[in-house]
């Protein structure tokens, strides 16, 4: 199925921990980013036009400062009204109620992937070092408001867990993962250092396209700076395919993110390579090889296989036909892991998602400690 290469102009796909659940529930976000900062929307957004943060709120988004937002995802919502949890939780034991989905960098990314729910239009900007950006103390407060803000209205709501709703006010998981790619903030390092401070917090993962092989330098210097776990999105299995799928601004992409692969492959911290499947696209099997020899690169403790998502603005370069079936990720998980070595683990069908873990963890919980001390869970765990 061919790409289609129009960008469209509105923001209608929204983001969420599983693109599979992005029905709309009714709640009202009660949005007002003015009222919770007490400072005018120019003065708060000076990066950004007030065309894009109105269609940021119209997606549900809320502005944290001049660069950041926060969303509360559908998983999010489904577990305060008690109708199930997202994969992260069943996978890894997240508090899905208490988890923040926010980003430092909302509409900087250093790529254009052509499956991204995002307008990539707007995405041109790579760089955040020459301006005043906001401190990490800034950002972590105004996450906790205006996510705050956005929960409002669903304490009424029937069907809600009322002690789930008040401990969600508090969030003891961080998804550094929204939208824009993380780690152009320059100060993300110093970011997951306060986050982790915090009493409440028990989690943080970041989701990264690994453009930028200095940020994960810097992780190595102190652990406080690492994440509990950390993402490496990778879509394709060689660079001709990369070029055509993820179009990065940097014209050695390719090559930036194999010498970020290579070096997380040694940070002391969970790693989980999230490959998105495309059909007809980046599922051919002939390429099985290829990706078994990307992928261990990194050596990571987790991949994760989920489905495109036919969601947003992807809709203007992708068709519905390239979005797999639950069977069809199913069916290439299985497929690599007889090409790489890597074992099924564990799935859920509402995300189209497959977890694989590395074979000498197998027969390791891929619950994190925290976690499995909760559930009082025996055996082995996958820990740093």
């Amino acid at each position: 199925m061919p790409i289609k290469l129009e960008i469209a102009d509105d923001l209608s796909g929204q983001a969420s921990c599983s693109p599979a659940a992005q029905e709309y529930d009714g709640a009202e976000s009660n949005y007002d980013s003015q009222k919770a900062s007490g400072k005018s929307p120019g003065e708060e957004t000076k990066f950004l036009s007030k065309k894009q943060v109105e269609k940021l709120k119209r997606a549900q988004y809320a502005m944290v400062g001049s660069h950041s937002a926060v969303q509360i995802c559908s998983w999010n919502k489904k577990s305060i009204r008690q109708q199930g949890v997202c994969y992260k939780q069943k996978f890894y034991g997240i508090e899905c109620d208490r988890c923040a989905q926010m980003s430092p960098t909302v509409l900087w990314c250093n790529e254009n992937c052509v499956f991204c729910w995002r307008p990539m239009e707007w995405m041109r900007n790579v760089n955040l070092e020459d301006v005043e950006v906001d401190e990490p103390e800034k950002i972590i407060k105004g996450t906790i408001s205006q996510r705050n803000m956005l929960l409002t209205g669903y304490g009424g709501l029937p069907g809600i867990n009322k002690p789930r709703f008040e401990r969600a006010k508090l969030p003891s998981h961080w998804a550094i993962s929204l939208s824009g790619e993380p780690t152009l903030y320059p100060k993300i390092c110093e970011l997951i250092s306060e986050i982790k401070s915090l009493p409440e917090t028990k989690s943080v993962f970041l989701v990264t396209n690994a453009q930028k092989t200095e940020v994960f330098e810097k992780m190595a210097t102190n652990p406080n700076y690492l994440p509990t776990q950390l993402y490496v999105s990778l879509d394709a299995p060689n660079e001709e395919q990369f070029d055509q799928i993820n179009r990065a601004s940097h014209k050695n992409g390719w090559q930036r993110l194999m010498k970020s692969m290579e070096f997380i492959s040694n940070l002391n911290t969970r790693k989980v390579v999230r490959i998105t499947l495309i059909k007809n696209l980046n599922d051919d099997v002939a390429f099985m090889k290829d990706w078994s020899e990307v992928v261990w690169k990194m050596k990571p403790e987790f991949l994760e296989i989920k489905s495109y998502m036919h969601i947003g603005d992807s809709r203007s370069r992708l068709s519905r036909e390239n979005m797999p079936t639950f069977e069809e990720v199913e069916d290439w998980s299985k497929k690599f892991v007889q090409a790489s070595g890597y074992f099924y683990k564990d799935f859920s069908k509402p995300s189209r998602i497959t977890l694989l873990v590395r074979p000498d963890l197998k027969d390791r919980n891929t619950k994190i400690e925290f976690a499995r001390n909760e559930l009082g869970l025996q055996g082995e765990g996958i820990d740093f």
